[in-house]
């Protein structure tokens, strides 16, 4: 878990090192340019969460899913859906930007859906194949339908 100091700076230190942090993101123009800045800011454990959160709010925001087969499919804890979850329905305008321009592009929905499949577990000994199989339907189907918009 990432820790934050116990001797925190003034608020106007905060602000002005937060609207450095910002400017940096919004200048970074090509994709080789993100990479780099985020591989130079974040461990990889931190880029794998903030991975994570965005795969919880594009299923959550896709609606096919309970908690508990994404925390099991992302190997998360419920209470972090249930954050996530949380911020959709409150504010959430930043996820929804994301999730609105992954499902545009094409590429990348080709990507969540093949991400899907991988991950989504085959059911349990005893379970319904059935709905197991509409469900993986539903969701490619999901995938396809978003990206002619």
């Amino acid at each position: 878990m990432t820790q934050v100091s116990k001797h925190p700076v003034s608020v106007y230190v905060e602000k002005r090192i937060y609207k450095i942090f910002i400017d940096s993101i919004k200048n970074t123009r090509t994709d080789k340019q993100v990479i780099s800045l985020l591989n130079d800011l974040l461990s990889k454990t931190e880029k794998i969460m903030l991975s994570k959160r965005i795969a919880i709010a594009v299923l959550l925001e896709h609606g096919d899913y309970t908690y508990r087969e994404i925390s099991k499919m992302l190997r998360v804890s419920l209470g972090t859906v249930e954050k996530i979850k949380g911020i959709l329905l409150i504010q959430g305008e930043g996820y929804r930007r994301i999730i609105h321009k992954v499902a545009l592009n094409k590429e990348l929905n080709n990507l969540l859906g093949e991400m899907i499949e991988v991950i989504k577990p085959l059911p349990s000994k005893g379970a319904n194949w059935s709905r197991w199989y509409k469900q993986r339907r539903t969701c490619y189907d999901f995938c396809i339908n978003v990206s002619k918009h």
